[in-house]
């Protein structure tokens, strides 16, 4: 593919920063004065605590909670045997219990929860509360879970899921191979250490039906899981999930929702609940550790011929998303790349472990790693520039998905190594080495997907309004994370319509407000606001000017314009206010679209129909004499299509190329028996602004003439680039060294400085 012809249509980093608009919740972030749903507090409110098994594994054999209930200020406690409806809860396997009945299967899974007039009251009365329990083996090992014989985390076996697909000749492509790397990887749990911690409060309406205020990513799904849980209806559940203070993917499972619904039907009083880091630690969601064998080969032309993964994962007590993310895992360990024989076999384990789950980046990034330095360390065998290995490898941009599948036509690999390939920071030579510093250049190419695989959640409605007030709604159950999906919706809104952004309001995240447009993962929502918008705009734009006429009472040719309508010269002949104030509520135009999934024609499980792009550059400095490595320039080509927001663009991958510099050199959760080693941030090492490179993003922002997706999301690729970017360069600055486990700790640099003498 060396001679494709690309146009580029680019902004450099100095034109999306002059783009770059203010955030709509800048102002009140920055004063302190944004409240988040764990903010919602009430005089009159109960406060609730959980009681957590202090064991990894082990059956439960008597609850006795006497003690606590006689404590002053005591208002409720409840166990198991309390859940109304539907006791256990779950995505594609609904394997978690709302409390443990029979038997825990983590540290910090519930067994109890109390309800009571104050904090200090409720966790005195947790105190009080006598579990016995029967100790059981504890399996925290994925490898020895899938062992025969090896005891049983869950009734059915350890094995949660696998995943299996080959195509091509793999005996005929190893023997074509005269350059073959094989080697094991390892990446690890990480923590997403968002600000706020799981929390929020649940509210009795008085009717029976119950306010849901929790950080959340699916308002819509959680409604359906707490209704169960209740055994009410999803009508008498309202949920409003944003603005959330930080996910990233860790708010995308319910965890204590149900828990503090429980208690909030059990006493009819609103109950606050907010997690303690400590708690966060035990009972949200982490990245999950994977080990991956990977057997890649060439010719000695460079070409790559043969390509064998071998995937295991660790989901820890319950499933979450653990399918999901060893599917994503499987399907993107192909990249970009045309193979002659691909292998893939992936394994997903039962552990006593902690739970693991969704995380920016989603399985795809354990496997990028891997591959990317296997592409690296191939490169280096044949002799080969690795940009230009990437670009002789690149599957044309017509060609199937990786795993076979039908894909919507993309060539943002190609753009994106193109603009890296003539980059300053490629062609430059390296700062020269002395006896203690040494520098390294590495490059990374990954697609991503959009969206679910096929069968997932794809769906999505949006609505677009005028509010009675006057105000332009867009309205989604998406929520606002702090990705600025409220500002990149208002500013589409606007260049769409015509208006100013002050015209326009995002309304988000409430089930009572918004239709259901799906969960907030996957990279989708902007794209999924861009879609609707195109399928709304004409028939409400056209409502909106037939109100008008009627108001004005002749007929007009009439513009979308700031503040409102305007005539053919310019002059506003009815604000929006004007307009809605004069109009009945059916009156007020109202449009809102449901988009169907675009998927790959089939239905393949695990396989994705639409991806995006990026390239990144990476350049670090190692030092020789305590093995610290750090990261100083970053260069990211993103092939993602029109730049909806440069705020929001810029804040996506530059949060998430930080989240991955944590990934390879700092960040690591280890576990005991089934016990997380470390419990708080002062153990966990997230790195802070100081330990930023300094990081360049080009948005690539044209796609193909006939493509009609538009922009693909910005929200994880940052990660996925990032990741094996910075192990790239660290192995060049430490001449070609393996580097086969994050994260790259000081021993590690020892050992490879050592190796060198």
């Amino acid at each position: 593919m060396t001679g494709f012809a690309i146009p580029h249509d680019l902004l450099d980093h100095a034109a999306l920063l002059e783009a770059a608009e203010a955030r709509p919740d800048a102002d009140a972030k920055l004063r302190g004065s944004a409240r988040f749903l764990t903010d919602r507090i009430a005089r009159g409110q109960l406060f609730g605590v959980i009681v957590g098994s202090p064991h990894a594994h082990a059956r439960v054999i008597g609850i006795d909670a006497a003690a606590a209930m006689a404590l002053p200020g005591v208002r409720a406690v409840v166990t198991a045997r309390d859940v109304p409806g539907v006791a256990r809860y779950g995505l594609r396997h609904v394997d978690r219990p709302v409390l443990c009945g029979s038997a825990v299967r983590c540290v910090g899974d519930p067994v109890a929860a109390i309800a009571a007039d104050t904090a200090e009251i409720a966790r005195a009365a947790a105190a009080l509360v006598r579990v016995v329990y029967e100790a059981l083996p504890v399996v925290d090992d994925a490898r020895a879970a899938l062992e025969p014989g090896a005891p049983a985390v869950h009734p059915g076996g350890n094995l949660l899921h696998r995943f299996d697909h080959a195509r091509g000749d793999p005996g005929g492509a190893l023997a074509a191979c005269a350059h073959v790397v094989e080697d094991v990887y390892t990446t690890p749990r990480q923590m997403h250490a968002y600000l706020e911690t799981e929390g929020g409060v649940v509210e009795p309406d008085g009717a029976g039906g119950f306010l849901v205020a929790f950080g959340g990513q699916s308002p819509a799904r959680d409604r359906q899981v707490i209704a169960a849980v209740l055994g009410i209806a999803p009508e008498k559940v309202r949920v409003i999930a944003s603005p959330v203070g930080g996910s990233y993917g860790g708010k995308d499972e319910l965890t204590i929702q149900p828990i503090a619904a429980l208690l909030a039907w059990k006493t009819g009083c609103a109950v606050r609940m907010h997690l303690t880091r400590p708690e966060s630690v035990d009972l949200g969601v982490k990245r999950h550790a994977m080990t991956i064998r990977m057997r890649t080969g060439c010719d000695a032309a460079g070409r790559v011929c043969q390509h064998q993964v071998d995937i295991l994962a660790d989901t820890g007590a319950y499933a979450t998303h653990g399918p999901e993310v060893l599917d994503a895992a499987a399907e993107h360990a192909v990249g970009p790349y045309a193979w002659a024989a691909v292998q893939l076999s992936a394994r997903l384990a039962y552990t006593n472990n902690g739970i693991a789950g969704a995380f920016r980046g989603f399985g795809a990034v354990q496997a990028q790693f891997a591959l990317e330095r296997q592409m690296d360390r191939l490169a280096r065998r044949v002799g080969l520039d690795p940009i230009e290995f990437r670009r002789l490898n690149l599957c044309a941009p017509d060609a199937p998905g990786p795993l076979g599948q039908q894909v919507a036509p993309f060539d943002g690999p190609h753009r994106a190594l193109d603009v890296l390939r003539q980059h300053r920071l490629w062609s430059a030579p390296r700062p020269a080495r002395d006896s203690r510093w040494r520098y390294g250049t590495g490059l990374a190419l990954v697609h991503r997907s959009d969206g679910f695989a096929s069968g997932g959640p794809n769906r999505g409605r949006v609505a677009l309004a005028l509010a009675a007030d006057g105000a332009i709604e867009l309205r989604s159950s998406f929520t606002e994370m702090g990705q600025n999906l409220t500002g990149a919706a208002v500013a589409l809104v606007a260049a769409r319509l015509g208006c100013g952004t002050g015209d326009v309001r995002a309304v988000l995240g409430d089930t009572s407000l918004t239709p259901d447009s799906g969960p907030t993962a996957a990279s989708r929502a902007t794209n999924i606001v861009w879609r609707a918008l195109d399928a709304a705009i004409p028939a409400w734009r056209s409502a909106v000017l037939d109100l008008a006429a009627r108001r004005l009472d002749r007929p007009v040719r009439l513009r979308f314009a700031p503040g409102g309508l305007a005539d053919a010269d310019g002059r506003l002949s009815l604000s929006y206010a004007e307009l809605a104030a004069g109009a009945t509520p059916a009156e007020r135009p109202v449009r809102e679209v449901e988009l169907q999934p675009e998927e790959s024609p089939g239905g393949m499980e695990a396989a994705h129909y639409a991806f995006g792009a990026c390239a990144a550059l990476a350049r670090v400095r190692v030092d020789t004499w305590t093995g610290a490595v750090q990261a100083q320039k970053l260069v990211i080509a993103a092939a993602l299509g029109p730049v909806v927001s440069a705020m929001g663009l810029l804040g996506q991958l530059e949060g998430g190329a930080v989240t991955g510099l944590g990934m390879v050199l700092t960040e690591h959760l280890p576990m005991e028996g089934g016990r997380y080693l470390v419990r708080n941030l002062d153990g966990y090492l997230v790195p802070t602004i100081a330990d930023a490179p300094d990081i360049e993003i080009i948005a690539i922002r044209n796609l193909r003439d006939d493509d009609r997706l538009g922009p693909r999301g910005a929200g994880e690729i940052g990660v996925n680039v990032a990741v094996p970017a910075i192990a790239n360069a660290l192995s060049d600055a430490l001449d070609g060294a393996a580097l086969r486990h994050l994260p790259v700790t000081p021993e590690q640099v020892f050992a490879a400085v050592e190796a060198l003498s």
